[in-house]
């Protein structure tokens, strides 16, 4: 039997789809779901707290309750549009370094005593170069001895596909992108960026299957280049 609860969040939940309730309304209070369902204080909390985990409510004290201004039911798809054509593209491997610093390693949840490979490639698009790309890999991930070439790092994911069978491209991952103005010198070198010119900064963590970090990548992107498309499904 489905608990009373339970019932009233959903029957709460068709009421907010079916724009009973536009984000931003002032939603029942602990009071008006007692009195519609005829319930106990336990049961109607319950049934708030519930939504709200979801994230289609949110409370401000004092104030109520009321109904999300982001819509968790529907379905957002962020995607890069690229400005060029990629058949035009070519990459650069800079260097290829172990290191140890304190910061990466939190950032692939590394002990302190461990170390990764940072990996530094600029792209692009035939003599212009619009991305730099700063990726660190644990050691567990980088086939050793380093190879001599380092050229063959130009595509880190079809070097660890090749090497370890593991396909980068379909683990789940994190990314945040923010306007950046750089300062230091060999980035702003790299890109050809005068001194206050904007990038996107963009940070990406992809994931295994244990939850362990795979890679933690930094990109400057310049300006020029980066546009975005936003889809939203309909409900």
């Amino acid at each position: 039997m489905i608990p009373k609860y339970e019932q009233i969040k959903q029957d709460l939940l068709e009421e907010i789809k079916n724009h009973h309730f536009i984000p931003g309304d002032k939603f029942y209070s602990e009071a008006d779901i007692k009195r519609k369902y005829s319930v106990s204080s336990i049961t109607a909390v319950k049934a708030l707290n519930e939504l709200t985990a979801a994230g289609y409510l949110y409370r401000i004290q004092g104030k109520g309750t009321f109904v999300s201004k982001s819509k968790v039911s529907q379905s957002v798809k962020f995607s890069d549009i690229e400005l060029h054509s990629l058949d035009k593209e070519k990459v650069k491997v800079l260097s290829i370094e172990e290191e140890n610093e304190m910061d990466i390693l939190k950032e692939l949840g590394l002990p302190a005593s461990a170390s990764y490979y940072k990996i530094k490639r600029v792209r692009f698009f035939e003599d212009t170069p619009f991305l730099v790309h700063i990726t660190h890999l644990p050691k567990k991930l980088v086939k050793e001895p380093i190879a001599k070439d380092i050229s063959v790092y130009s595509s880190i994911y079809e070097k660890v596909r090749k090497d370890f069978g593991i396909d980068l491209f379909s683990l789940a991952s994190v990314e945040t992108n923010e306007i950046v103005f750089p300062e230091h010198a060999e980035l702003l070198n790299l890109l050809n960026l005068s001194f206050r010119e904007p990038v996107v900064q963009q940070i990406k963590h992809s994931y295994l299957a244990d939850q362990s970090v795979a890679e933690y990548i930094i990109s400057y992107k310049h300006w020029k280049y980066f546009k975005t498309k936003i889809e939203v499904e309909a409900e």
